[in-house]
């Protein structure tokens, strides 16, 4: 994967200020490992796993056949026996008797016609495959909101640092003013412009710290971990590429992995870098990636595959039933057999009510396929115009743009320490690096965010597209 060729232009503000020591920091979590952990503790994708359970449940109900009945039953038992101090008659039979006992029994079986249980197995393995692809698609939504959560956090850090270096670097400026002033060479004024020209930096501070946060609790939202879970010797895990960073193993991190000290009271450290990695694929190629990947159009096509086959069992309801049944009778000394047959007749519900409704629900499933398949081309055509808008954005950007508005203000401060510059022409200088620096994180975010919201419209990962 490239990488920018240029750097965020804090590194170049930065140069020149004392670098911070280093401190303890929240445990660190990169971006694979949060996607792995969005697999594991996600409470949407969880609940769909158990809808599949579910799911795979019923399709093993479905295919049992018809449970058989057996039926016993005793009747005409005499009580109270003629002959005083003999005992009832349970067996036997006696002539001069009104009644004598009858016991039965009667072994039913249902037979189904028409392929009633052969549909409902269908019926239910579509059903199974689609809450399948319900757990694919939901991972797929949930994945863009952890990348954005997550890409805001990295744009909001590196505004932070961005706003201490400029911060750091106007706290000299005020320095030098204030000497210029003590001296007589410039007008109190000059001092109150620049004091009351620092707000805005230590608000960037403020509201850079506060996107972080706000990021790193979506991020803590959608993996369902709590704050005081992210110990320092990590999340208990299997898996050893879910082992967090401890502090002190981030104490040896790279200077520019440093957390900055706004963010020491953060719930964790979220690290990471942007890319600029180009999209090889023209659009009508991505719209064939998306119709053949999208889970959502997955789903779709195996709820219209369980309509279908839920409109052929009804149809198949309209093949009677059969019910055979074998019967032992016994009546006082005599034993009898017998066979009984049940065939319904369809006299008040022949089942074209159960057809009509669940033609109208295949119907129904065959406009969200056709939904889906047109929300999946909106999202992929919508993605590839953000990418290219993103991508012309970006161009704007190179190392000598960069270097020629850092240069500008190096040249403006130089001027303003030796007199050649007012100080309202150094404000002004810092203010367009400011911004420059500003629009530069915010490009890469855009770029970044797009070719996610790529991935998500198409269904894979772009480095598994062939």
């Amino acid at each position: 994967m490239k990488r920018l060729t240029c750097f965020p232009l804090w590194i170049f503000l930065a140069t020149s200020l004392t670098a911070a020591p280093q401190v303890a920091r929240p445990p660190r979590l990169t971006l694979p490992q949060a996607e792995a952990l969005l697999l594991q503790r996600n409470l949407i994708i969880a609940a769909n796993r158990y809808q599949l359970d579910a799911s795979e449940a019923l399709r093993r109900i479905v295919g049992f056949k018809p449970n058989p009945v057996l039926q016993l039953g005793a009747e005409q038992i005499p009580f109270i026996s003629p002959v005083p101090g003999s005992v009832p008659r349970f067996f036997g039979t006696n002539a001069d008797a009104g009644a004598n006992p009858v016991y039965t029994m009667q072994f039913n079986k249902v037979i189904e016609r028409g392929g009633k249980r052969e549909l409902r197995i269908q019926q239910a393995e579509a059903n199974v495959e689609a809450a399948k692809a319900q757990i694919q698609d939901t991972f797929r939504t949930q994945l863009f909101q952890l990348r954005q959560a997550f890409s805001a956090a990295i744009l909001a850090r590196e505004n932070l640092r961005l706003a201490e270096a400029l911060d750091g670097q106007y706290d000299r400026t005020e320095q030098l003013t204030k000497v210029r002033v003590d001296t007589g060479d410039s007008a109190p004024v000059e001092l109150y412009r620049v004091r009351s020209g620092r707000l805005q930096y230590k608000q960037a501070l403020l509201d850079a710290q506060t996107s972080y946060n706000q990021a790193a609790r979506d991020v803590l939202n959608l993996l369902n971990v709590r704050p005081e879970d992210l110990t320092a010797a990590g999340i208990a895990s299997n898996d050893a590429t879910l082992t967090l960073v401890s502090a002190s193993a981030a104490a040896a991190a790279e200077p520019q992995d440093l957390l900055p000290a706004l963010l020491q009271s953060s719930p964790v450290d979220l690290t990471g870098t942007l890319t600029d990695q180009d999209v090889p694929f023209g659009l009508d190629q991505l719209l064939d990636i998306a119709l053949a990947n999208r889970p959502d159009i997955q789903v779709a096509r195996a709820n219209l595959n369980a309509a279908i086959q839920a409109t052929k069992l009804a149809q198949a309801q309209r093949v009677r039933d059969v019910s055979v049944g074998v019967e032992y009778q016994r009546v006082g000394n005599d034993h009898a057999a017998g066979v009984i047959t049940q065939i319904p007749l369809f006299l008040y519900n022949n089942h074209t009510t159960e057809i009509a409704q669940a033609e109208a629900q295949q119907k129904a499933a065959e406009a969200q396929l056709q939904q889906a398949e047109r929300q999946a081309r909106t999202d992929t055509a919508k993605a590839y115009e953000s990418y290219l808008a993103a991508r012309r954005s970006m161009t704007l950007y190179s190392s000598d743009n960069l270097v020629q508005v850092d240069k500008l203000r190096t040249i403006a401060d130089y001027s303003y320490r030796s007199g050649g510059t007012s100080l309202f022409e150094l404000l002004d200088a810092q203010r367009v690096a400011n911004q420059a620096a500003v629009a530069y994180n915010q490009a890469r975010f855009n770029y970044q965010l797009s070719l996610w919201q790529m991935e998500e419209a198409i269904g894979r990962p772009l480095e598994a597209v062939k």
